[in-house]
């Protein structure tokens, strides 16, 4: 029974089998041409993109034969064939703009230039190696042009399709905070947050492996998107065996033109506790002297805010929140409500990976909330993190409503997140 579930939790999270209809590209996404095209070194560009993001399915030369493949299914394209060299270079473009099941969407990873130059060097796949040396030897002795003009053919029929829409953030959350970003209605996201036991650097540090072998906390969530503008979400985390279900609604989007200089979300969450009653001292009592009976209701959290983010190159993004939990049993000494505004941050240190910062001063902690993490792997359609918090809770609700460690004392807890769109 556990081998089958293993087997089904990989195939959900590798999407090795994934029916899909043939693309349907846009008429204008065609017709685009490449705008960087007499760029010098483009191509040399476009093949170091190449081999950080796409060798490993479809291989040295192109064609979609690595071991990696042979799993995949639908096998990954080859490149070096005369039906993919027939696309338009807009085509090319779109398909790696957009992504689709397994294929990453690449549009909120790489810059438009960085797109049209991997472009540029999957056009040289389906080459003789002497045509793509030549190519090379011709971009050394060219002088390095001009960039395009806004008014130029080229860019105007770029520009034709382009999407105006900035995207902050290529996720749905950055550690533990929601963002701006919202799923695109091609299929579902998984989310796993694991966090590990209470650790600090003395002796017991690696006799326990730096809290690996404490008590852990764990959060499962899929995300299943509604439009373009809404996506729903179930999560199941382990602590307090809390289901939650919530969604996220973007109101407007940053644009390219800073006619819309933000980014601005809704987002809602409802997480019911599923653990065993709860046994209280007898004679306990609500603070207005009522005799005290656990219900239901009791067993409620809710968490709802405003997201508003800004994009301000391609490396940097910032976004604050404004957050209102609502705890429908609150201890006789503290409010139901509690009031968060988490800031969060994102920078990108290479060509997939970034560092993310979270600080979320609210009004229950005097110790704030912060958590850093380290994306060294992701892509458009999955990401991994390494995390270094000072909350092993998950849930925004119990992030801002349970005490968290001191940093200064040299507590902290490590984890991870991994994030899988399908």
């Amino acid at each position: 029974m556990m081998r089958k579930q293993l087997l089904l939790l990989f195939v959900l999270f590798f999407g090795l089998s994934h029916a899909q209809e043939p693309w349907q590209i846009p008429k204008q996404a065609e017709v685009m041409e490449n705008p960087f095209s007499d760029r010098p070194g483009i191509v040399e560009s476009g093949r170091k993109i190449y081999k950080n993001l796409c060798v490993s399915c479809h291989g040295a030369k192109g064609a979609g034969d690595t071991v990696a493949a042979a799993a995949l299914n639908p096998k990954p394209t080859d490149f070096t064939t005369a039906i993919f060299q027939k696309q338009t270079e807009g085509s090319v473009y779109w398909k790696l703009s957009e992504g689709r099941g397994i294929m990453a969407s690449y549009k909120n990873i790489l810059s438009e230039e960085q797109r049209w130059s991997l472009v540029a060097y999957l056009r040289t796949l389906g080459k003789e190696p002497e045509t793509i040396e030549k190519k090379k030897q011709d971009e050394k002795v060219i002088s390095e042009p001009s960039i395009p003009s806004e008014g130029t053919k080229q860019n105007s029929k770029a520009k034709k399709y382009t999407n105006n829409g900035v995207d902050a953030f290529p996720f749905t959350q950055l550690v533990n905070a929601q963002t701006t970003h919202i799923i695109q209605p091609k299929g579902f996201g998984l989310t796993i947050q694991h966090r590990f036991g209470v650790t600090q650097f003395d002796e017991e540090f690696f006799r326990n492996f730096m809290g690996l072998d404490l008590s852990a906390n764990m959060r499962f969530a899929f995300e299943i998107p509604v439009n373009e503008k809404i996506y729903l979400e179930l999560g199941r985390t382990r602590y307090g065996k809390y289901y939650d279900f919530g969604g996220k609604y973007l109101i407007f989007q940053q644009t390219k033109d800073n006619k819309k200089p933000v980014s601005l979300v809704f987002y809602g969450n409802v997480a019911l506790s599923t653990e065993k009653k709860i046994h209280y001292p007898k004679g306990t009592t609500f603070s207005d002297g009522r005799k005290f009976k656990y219900q239901l209701p009791h067993r409620v959290i809710y968490n709802s805010q405003f997201i508003v983010s800004r994009k301000f190159s391609d490396r940097f993004s910032f976004q604050i929140a404004s957050v209102l939990i609502w705890r429908n049993l609150a201890p006789t000494n503290e409010r139901n409500y509690i009031f968060a505004f988490p800031v969060s941050l994102r920078y990108k240190t290479g060509l997939v990976s970034a560092i993310d910062l979270e600080i979320a001063p609210d009004t229950y902690h005097k110790i704030i909330p912060i958590s850093l993490a380290y994306e060294i792997a992701s892509s458009g359609s999955h990401v991994f993190q390494i995390t270094i918090t000072n909350s092993n809770r998950i849930l925004e609700q119990k992030v801002f409503t349970e005490p968290v460690q001191d940093y200064s004392k040299g507590k902290f807890i490590l984890g991870f997140n991994l994030k899988r769109y399908f």
